[in-house]
């Protein structure tokens, strides 16, 4: 059965690519080339340092939870790892390498805590920027039918559905209700009596972060703030760069339109090529030029890959443990279900406020 999942998530990606290039080719190698070297160093350098400044502020908001004793530097390693991992295989995968690889700084309730409220507080971010997104579009794309942008609003308040799926589960306890139902499951009745108390200890830290800690709370929803906000000026620099003579109110019906597709192309078992696709049918529904929206997302897919392929091995240096790591998808997206094996020997390390808590 794993087997047959493998072998389908590889087809699917294999489909997704073949599909990509397709599109690619319709479009020409030799029109590509041609946009590509309109450009110019300096709009190329601008998006790439827009995406490094979101990994930097994602892993400033990661360390901002977990606390000093993970380094900026093994934040932003950890935080491009897992974002790589997301960047192809869907359903957020990549949370569950974040939590194996923050074990190394912080204990394993900590790392598994400051992972769901770092996603908890992501819930909340990306949707508001979106929607304020939509609102701008709103106020200034005169062009646009008043339908079409009725509808990107709606969607865009849907999409604060899975921040309150996610806050009903934590204020109900759900982690350790799951943990229990994964007990009686086949192939996990073997789970230790140690998970169940592990599991009310991470409701306890996820609920005492914003009564414990709001000014932490604040940061990091402003450094989340920052960093999507890098994705509306990744489509209006990128727009601009490649000669295509679109104002703020298009890049803003764009983001706010691509957020929304996001959530729908988690739950695919494949991102990579179908992200670009979904960019080259968007800019053709708005009457946009399709091919260089193409492009332009798989400019930027292509720059998210090297970074992070750049920075992510630097989280696997000097290693302290051996982990082993099991990922099974749920059944939404931004939710992961993991079995997480550590075999390591315990450390002692400085207890937090949050950790504090959350004790008897």
């Amino acid at each position: 059965m794993k087997l047959f999942k493998k072998a389908l998530q590889l087809l699917a990606v294999g489909v997704a690519l073949a599909m990509l290039l397709s599109l690619l080719h319709r479009i020409g190698w030799a029109t590509i080339a041609k946009a590509f070297s309109r450009v110019g160093w300096g709009s190329a350098a601008l998006l790439v340092l827009f995406g490094i400044a979101e990994v930097t502020c994602d892993a400033l908001a990661l360390r901002v939870i977990a606390g000093r004793s993970l380094r900026v530097g093994n934040a932003v390693a950890v935080n491009a790892a897992s974002g790589m991992m997301n960047l192809i295989l869907p359903w957020e995968s990549g949370e569950v390498l974040k939590v194996a690889l923050l074990r190394d700084s912080v204990r394993s309730s900590h790392a598994v805590s400051s992972t769901i409220i770092w996603n908890y507080i992501f819930k909340v971010t990306r949707p508001t920027l979106s929607m304020a997104a939509a609102l701008v579009a709103v106020l200034l794309s005169h062009a646009t039918p008043l339908k079409t942008l009725g509808i990107v609003v709606l969607a865009n308040l849907l999409a604060f559905v899975p921040y309150l799926l996610l806050r009903f589960a934590i204020r109900f306890g759900a982690t350790e209700k799951v943990v229990k139902l994964m007990r009686h499951l086949p192939y996990l009745r073997r789970s230790p009596e140690h998970w169940a108390e592990l599991a009310r200890t991470i409701d306890t830290q996820v609920r005492a972060f914003w009564r414990e800690r709001p000014w932490a709370y604040v940061q990091v929803f402003a450094l989340q703030l920052i960093a999507r906000t890098t994705g509306w000026l990744n489509l209006y620099v990128g727009c601009r760069a490649l000669g295509l003579p679109y104002g703020i109110e298009t890049a803003a019906l764009l983001y706010a339109t691509l957020n929304v597709a996001e959530y729908i192309i988690a739950l695919m078992p494949a991102r990579v090529g179908v992200s670009e696709g979904t960019a080259f049918f968007i800019f053709k529904y708005y009457g946009l030029n399709a091919p260089m929206g193409l492009l332009l997302s798989t400019f930027l897919r292509v720059r998210n890959i090297a970074l992070s392929f750049l920075i992510a091995p630097f989280a696997f240096v000097g290693r302290r443990s051996r982990l082993q790591v099991q990922v099974e998808p749920a059944a939404g997206p931004g939710l992961t279900a993991a079995a997480v094996e550590l075999r390591a020997e315990p450390e002692a390390e400085p207890e937090s406020r949050i950790d504090r808590a959350s004790a008897p």
